[in-house]
């Protein structure tokens, strides 16, 4: 959560900038700016809970089961057919997940509330001010209708039937004066100032803990002042008078309007309009194209910045060696990992790994028995017999190992339709619900069951997945989702204090020999948050 929401203020620092380089090339063709603010707020927000989901790049060895992800997919993390097998899984260190919840807990919970907070704040100001429009009058000033109040104004106030609201104060005014103000208030009804306005305010709810857009709101704010200053000066009116007028409203206009849309205009915007309205621009082209080469160089700069987690696993460093094309004959056959069937077939000069019946993906040696994926830090070792046959091999991945024994054909292809056949049917084991709740009190409690764990117990990882699980308090529900791609039974955990995902992997007899456990909720099909953040006790 913490990477994430750097990652969203680092891209809309930079959308921001790019909005200011624009803002800068606007300003010298005279040519309204706000828009570039109020785009830039909009992907300020959309474009980082977007690109995460439409952006991520698996590595070709995390696709062994070859299932292709479309580029454009939208649909929730939850809902993706990402089938990654077990020799691409991750193994996260401890004080990586004991982080995701030490961490990501208390700022999504700090995110609600801020979020809940504007919105409230947001809710009271429209209300206030629909409860004080019920007493405004209703009149003319300078041929234009208004409505006239007690000391709300001058601005333009409502989203769907916006109107101009002036204080009495101002009908006291010479015609002038009068004339200016509402030359200046039409000019943001007609323009639509005040919706745009909203919109950005309402976006912020998103995001209120992210300063830039704080910073992007006040740009646009101002942006629509010096627009709206254009388009009044556009009709003729002197700029003495006009700034004047500014300098004597703004003294006297009442900050109550807390959500007054757009307003007559702000006294810390007061110095910086009148001096863009003196300020005479020359038309320089080359600094035109620029500013405009700069702010398009910064937006490509925001869309190139990799979201958190976009890649499990980054290129290896080892060199590839040449071996004797008869000694990779002997690694040749199928491999078995609970209910998951390694398959390692030859192609010319070279070996290939594939889950179950899916295509295979090239592994390159570094010595005679060791072999590498070049885009990803995962290893297989062959152990051969006397003959050069390999009777196992080891998957060594992120600091992990996990020991694939070798099976005949005949038990693979019944291993392949038995997890076929339990997919099919989605089936759940009472016998195996109620073992894996044993384990998980186990775990918790540091009692665990040895019958029901038996080759895993006792591994160094189960501390760490003790560390992870134990502070989240008392089991209060274990949850059966249904049975993944690989035959493999997937739980929610339900705890005290936290959620949890289970994938329980099964030898041949049954018993559970192994489990991948993730932090929060996920789906019964493995996605990249739940690949990246597994801890797998083998």
């Amino acid at each position: 959560m913490l990477s994430w929401m750097l990652y969203a203020i680092i891209v809309s620092l930079l959308i921001g900038f790019a909005a200011l380089a624009f803002e800068r090339s606007a300003q010298v063709r005279r040519r309204p700016t706000r828009w570039l603010w109020g785009l830039g707020i909009v992907a300020s927000v959309v474009f980082p809970l977007v690109a995460p989901r439409i952006s991520v790049q698996i590595p070709e060895m995390t696709r062994l089961t070859g299932q292709a992800i479309s580029p454009n997919m939208l649909a929730p993390l939850q809902a993706r057919a990402i089938e990654l097998p077990r020799v691409a899984w991750p193994i996260a260190d401890g004080d990586r997940i004991q982080a995701f919840y030490g961490v990501g807990t208390p700022l999504e919970w700090a995110w609600r509330i801020a979020s809940v907070a504007l919105t409230v704040v947001i809710i009271a100001s429209s209300a206030g001010l629909s409860w004080r429009r019920q007493c405004w009058q209703r009149g003319y000033l300078a041929g234009t209708a208004v409505c006239i109040s007690k000391d709300s104004g001058p601005a333009v106030v409502g989203f769907l039937r916006p109107v101009i609201v002036v204080p009495h104060w101002l009908t006291q005014l010479s015609p002038g004066e009068q004339e200016l103000v509402i030359a200046h208030e039409q000019s943001h009804l007609d323009a639509h100032d005040g919706r745009l306005l909203t919109i950005a305010i309402c976006l912020l709810v998103c995001m209120p803990w992210n300063p830039v857009l704080w910073w992007q709101l006040r740009r646009l704010r101002l942006a629509i002042e010096i627009d709206c200053d254009a388009r009044v000066l556009s009709l003729g009116h002197p700029i003495a008078r006009y700034g004047e007028t500014l300098i004597a409203v703004g003294e006297r206009q009442s900050a109550s309007h807390a959500l007054a849309i757009a307003s007559f205009g702000s006294k810390s915007f007061l110095e910086q309009r009148i001096r863009n309205m003196r300020t005479k621009t020359r038309r320089a082209r080359i600094w035109t194209m620029a500013m405009a080469c700069l702010g398009v160089s910064l937006a490509v700069c925001a869309a190139e910045v990799a979201p958190p987690k976009a890649e499990l696993a980054g290129k290896t460093s080892y060199q590839e060696i040449s071996v004797d094309p008869q000694l990779l004959d002997g690694y040749v056959g199928a491999y078995r990992y609970g209910n998951a069937v390694l398959r390692i077939t030859r192609d010319g000069q070279e070996l290939a790994a594939s889950l179950s019946e899916q295509p295979g993906h090239p592994i390159y040696p570094r010595s005679t028995t060791e072999f590498f994926y070049r885009r990803n830090d995962v290893q297989i070792t062959f152990i051969p017999d006397m003959t050069g046959k390999a009777v196992s091999l080891i998957v060594h991945r992120s600091g992990g190992d996990v020991k694939m024994m070798r099976i005949d054909a005949a038990t693979a292809q019944g291993i392949a339709s038995a997890a076929a056949e339990r997919q099919k049917t989605q089936s759940s084991d009472g016998g195996r619900d109620a073992a894996l709740t044993r384990v998980v009190n186990g775990v918790i409690t540091g009692n665990l069951d040895y019958d029901d764990t038996r080759s895993w117990s006792s591994t160094v990882r189960l501390s760490k997945l003790q560390s992870v699980i134990a502070p989240l308090g008392a089991l209060q529900s274990v949850r059966y989702l249904g049975v993944d791609n690989q035959g493999d039974d997937v739980y929610t955990i339900e705890q005290e204090h936290g959620v949890s995902h289970w994938r329980v992997v099964l030898d041949p007899k049954g018993f559970i020999s192994g489990v991948m456990v993730t932090p929060g909720q996920h789906g019964v099909l493995m996605d990249e948050d739940e690949a990246v953040a597994g801890l797998i006790v083998p």
